[in-house]
Parts: C-alpha cells; structure tokens; sequence
C-alpha cells in the first residue's frame, strides 16, 4: 500500500486534489481512498488531505502519519519542517516550490521533487489554486497513475472549460517538474513545529499563509474606509488625523477582499517572494 499524505492551505484545493487523485487511480484498475482533514478556518489556514493507493481493497480507516508521499500545495508551507514529519526513509516529498530540489531547506533521508505550481496555476487558471497544477508532476514522479486517469477525473468533477484549463495546469506540471534529488540536508536543521491551524489571536502571525500581500498607493486613497470596514482579521486600523489606513501584516492573510472593495484600485495585490 501507497500513503499519501497532502498539505495546503484552505483555498488551494487540498482535499479536492485528494478526491481527484483517488478518483484517476480508480480509473488505472486499483484501489483507493480519500480523507480529508480541517477544521473551521476559512481561506488561508492550513489543511490536509490522505490518500491510500493499493492494489486490493483498503480497509484502513484512520489518518496517515507515516506517508510513502508527502505533496505539499503552498511554497511557503514546503520550507517548514513539520511537513515531512513522518516521511518514510526513502520516501517522497512533492513540493510547490520556486527552485530545483536541492535548494529545499528541509532534512532528512527522502527524496525531494519540485514544481512551480502557484506560477503554472496563474498563468492557467489565473488564480493560485494549485491542486491540479501539482498532480501532473505527480504522475510523472511517481508513476502510480497515469497522465490520462488524472485528466479523466479531473472532466468528471470540471466539465467544460473549466475542466480543460485545468488539464492544460497538469499538463505543463508534467512537463516542468524537477524529478526527484536525495534532500541534501541529511538531518534537519529545526524542530518538526506543529502546522497550526489557527488563525490570528491564537498565533502570533498569519503573514506566511499569503500568496499575495496587498499594498496601498495612499496618493489614490479617498479615505472611504472600505478597506476597513470589510477586512475578515482587523488587519486594518484607521489613522484618523491623516484619513488613510494602516495595515499590520502579521495579521493579514492576503484574501484580497480589500483590493476588490477598493473603489478606486489604490491596493495592488503583490506576489509574496518564496
């Protein structure tokens, strides 16, 4: 038996890669299994889903803490060490990240794969959901299951363009991949830290679970408080005396709904630098 274990954040698509995966193995003729796992955060919190692949049925029912395959979606999530806790000697870490495989800043005796995914899924899916961007270079990697299956389930669940935007994501996942590299930090360099699913008031900071940071032009700013008034963590305070607003990073997590209430476009949504 095959165990995988996935890591995201909500909004990414973790639990739905983990059905879609199930789902293209079942269509290669074995068995499989799909858990999710999260609780009741919203966009940006950390998520995690389980797949177990085999070729006769699987009975198991509880988590995987010993994965064959770790598939991390968030490049930022895929620097922390807590991902790979578990990780079979030998094993498989998947990463979205940036750079090639020896440039991962993780430990251990595994091997490391690696994908630009967020990039792939922009240019895509002009969103930075990166589940299916990710399950190209996973086929590749691996070969449990075949380019094919994923795109058929992939139709299955996303018929129509949205269905065919998605292929185009595994497909060039497949074709960029870095194949996998022994982690050339042989022993890590930090504790394995829990990945807390928290959100601001429990942590003391939520920066790292953006993609993207919003940033203020204060000269377009009309002093209309929207920004204000609509953001989900009171990331946003409001300087009276000058009428523009004042953003603690620590507590925001790039959902963006500030940039869409901006009446004016003075906010910019701007890629965070993995």
């Amino acid at each position: 038996m095959i165990e995988v274990r996935i890591h995201g954040r909500g909004g990414q698509g973790a639990v739905t890669a983990s059905r879609i995966l199930a789902e293209a193995v079942y269509h290669d003729g074995k068995y499989s299994q799909a858990i999710p796992m999260y609780g009741t955060e919203r966009r940006g919190a950390p998520v995690t889903a389980f797949v177990r692949i085999d070729d006769v049925r699987v009975r198991e029912r509880d988590l995987v803490h010993e994965p064959d395959i770790v598939v991390c979606l968030d490049a930022l999530l895929s620097k922390r060490q807590g991902i790979v806790e578990g990780l079979k000697k030998g094993g498989l870490a998947l990463l979205n990240y940036p750079h090639p495989p020896e440039e991962v800043p993780l430990g251990g005796e595994f091997n490391i794969a690696t994908v630009d995914a967020t990039s792939i899924a922009l240019e895509t899916l002009r969103r930075p959901i990166t589940n299916t961007a990710i399950l190209g270079a996973f086929a590749r990697v691996t070969g449990l299951v075949k380019l094919e299956s994923i795109e058929k389930a992939i139709l299955h669940r996303f018929p129509g363009r949205l269905g065919e935007m998605n292929i185009a994501a595994v497909r060039r996942s497949y074709e960029e991949v870095h194949m996998p590299k022994p982690a050339k930090i042989k022993k890590p360099t930090e504790a394995a830290a829990p990945l807390a699913s928290s959100g601001y008031g429990v942590l003391r900071s939520v920066a790292d679970w953006r993609v993207f940071r919003p940033v203020w032009d204060l000269d377009k700013c009309i002093g209309c408080r929207f920004c204000w008034i609509y953001c989900p963590e009171t990331a946003i305070s409001w300087d009276v005396e000058k009428n523009k607003p004042q953003v603690d990073y620590r507590k925001c997590k790039g959902c963006g709904i500030c940039v869409n209430e901006c009446p004016v476009k003075a906010i910019e949504f701007k890629r965070e630098v993995v």
